[in-house]
């Protein structure tokens, strides 16, 4: 599956997907949140965060997921990295009942689990087990499912080999197997495929020049503007104003 990287590819692919005009508004809500919490925002690789969180989100809607959980899809950094301007950081109650209001509780919920939930403690046999039995979890793994595959399809994970590979993807074949296993059966066998298809293909190398490789590993943020013509406020306040001026010419 090409997985779509902006908000009019993921609704072409709802469309296709037969989800009706409730599901796709409460997306645009979610998208129109994500723009806000991550408008200057990159992934270690170049790529805009947001176009990360679509790709996350369109993961979830080809496999036919409810649509609360495509909404956390493309939320679901919002209190790990979200700037929300508010001097607060993670989960905050205001910031959790914001977010509540707008996307509701269930959405909610499964952004603030996911939020909590750590990976680097269990091997994917045991991530297996624990979906089978705690169903809260389970849509927790199948969010960072949808993130993980984004970051497989577009071969972005080539980019940055400073970088660990999630789920000892890519460096431990049994690992590997044991979390195909687990996306075939929490997910769908058309999840397990392309997610095998994307590993093979990354086994054939890198597809990137070198020079577009990144030393990052993790994301980042851009500042606008240029700083080599950077002024400080007062300063750009009072170009606009000279601009604004129109020259006084003597008459002859």
């Amino acid at each position: 599956m090409s997985l779509p990287q902006t908000n009019l590819q993921l609704f072409h692919l709802m469309n296709e997907r037969g989800f009706d005009t409730t599901c796709q508004q409460a997306l645009h809500r979610a998208y129109e949140i994500a723009q806000q919490l991550f408008g200057t925002c990159f992934r270690p690789c170049g790529k805009p965060f947001v176009c990360h969180l679509v790709g996350t989100a369109a993961a979830l809607a080809g496999w036919k997921q409810p649509v609360e959980l495509i909404n956390a899809g493309i939320l679901h950094s919002a209190y790990l990295f979200g700037d929300f301007q508010d001097g607060e950081k993670g989960s905050s109650p205001r910031r959790r009942r914001w977010l509540r209001n707008h996307m509701g509780s269930e959405t909610e919920d499964l952004v603030y689990r996911y939020t909590l939930s750590t990976w680097g403690n269990s091997n994917n046999t045991q991530l297996h087990h624990q979906a089978l039995a705690d169903p809260n979890f389970c849509e927790v793994f199948k969010v960072k499912m949808a993130d993980t595959y984004d970051e497989l399809a577009d071969c972005g994970i080539l980019l940055t080999p400073n970088k660990r590979y999630p789920f000892g993807l890519l460096v431990d074949e049994n690992e590997e197997r044991a979390l195909l296993s687990a996306i075939q059966d929490l997910i769908s066998e058309e999840a397990c495929s392309q997610f095998s298809s994307s590993l093979k293909y990354l086994r054939a190398g890198s597809v990137w020049p070198a020079w577009l490789r990144s030393e990052r590993t993790s994301f980042y943020r851009v500042r606008p503007g240029i700083e080599d013509l950077r002024r400080g406020r007062v300063n750009r306040r009072l170009v606009k104003l000279r601009s604004k001026i129109k020259p006084i010419t003597k008459a002859a």
